[in-house]
């Protein structure tokens, strides 16, 4: 599943490519979820002009110049797609097509069929951002869920947004801190590691897929991670790498990693 360094990156391509572009037609292709009525979704954005688009925790954001939104959540396996009307009829697995008036198109896919699109989305309280949330935030999420082990405390997106399973084992390695450890069992100090470690492995990545695929729209690439890759049998340290399931999430950590009980 993308997670917020691979989300990052597709917002900023396709902001570089679309923004200004107006869209011609939208078409449902009945796979995936959509909040309302095709007929609505196509009258809410034909003609408008794309103003933006930004990552929003686990999903992307299209701003539209007469006002509104589309978010959509790839979920597992979905994608974006740039081509142009030509190619239409060779899409796998399209979830949603967007024409634009150059006869650009952005399309979503998912060959599960889980992806979801959703036109301006009811208001809630977005959980902090992973890139934001601070150390006194983290303490209050450990104080309220004081049972919870702290790695699927880092991946509840109402708790904080953005972090997916591979990128969890990551920001734990390089905080030191065991994934099987209760959240209320931290020390102030591991807190602080942790919530400097989040913005240091996630500003990395997006660094790293900038760097290794810069037009990348779609796909994950974790060659760059130090421990969540299955074929690494040691941590850059020299650790050995323990693969298990972690409250049925892959998990990879290393005796390194301090168990608070």
């Amino acid at each position: 599943m993308p997670e917020l360094p691979d989300l990052t990156v597709y917002a900023e391509n396709l902001a570089k490519a679309l923004t200004g572009r107006k869209v011609r037609t939208v078409a449902y292709h009945q796979r995936g979820k959509l909040n309302v009525a095709e007929g609505d979704l196509a009258q809410a954005v034909t003609g408008a002009q794309v103003a933006g688009i930004e990552r929003a925790g686990k999903q992307v954001a299209f701003r539209f110049g007469n006002g509104n939104v589309v978010r959509v959540h790839l979920m597992l396996t979905g994608g974006f797609v740039l081509t142009d009307s030509r190619q239409l009829d060779r899409l796998r697995y399209p979830v949603l097509t967007v024409t634009f008036e150059d006869d650009a198109v952005l399309a979503v896919t998912d060959e599960k069929g889980w992806a979801s699109v959703a036109l301006n989305p009811a208001d809630e309280k977005d959980a902090p951002d992973a890139l934001a949330v601070t150390a006194e935030q983290l303490e209050l999420l450990c104080r309220k869920k004081p049972r919870t082990l702290i790695k699927p405390l880092l991946l509840d997106q109402a708790l904080i947004g953005g972090i997916g399973n591979a990128y969890a084992d990551e920001i734990l390695w390089t905080a030191r801190i065991s994934p099987k450890s209760p959240a209320g069992k931290l020390p102030p100090e591991a807190v602080q590691a942790l919530a400097d470690a989040i913005p240091q492995v996630l500003t990395d990545a997006i660094a790293e897929l900038r760097k290794r695929h810069p037009d990348m729209v779609s796909g994950e690439y974790r060659e760059f991670l130090k421990v969540h890759r299955p074929e690494l049998k040691t941590s850059p340290t020299g650790a050995r790498i323990i693969k298990e399931n972690v409250q049925s999430k892959r998990t990879y950590y290393t005796d390194e990693q301090q168990l608070y009980q």
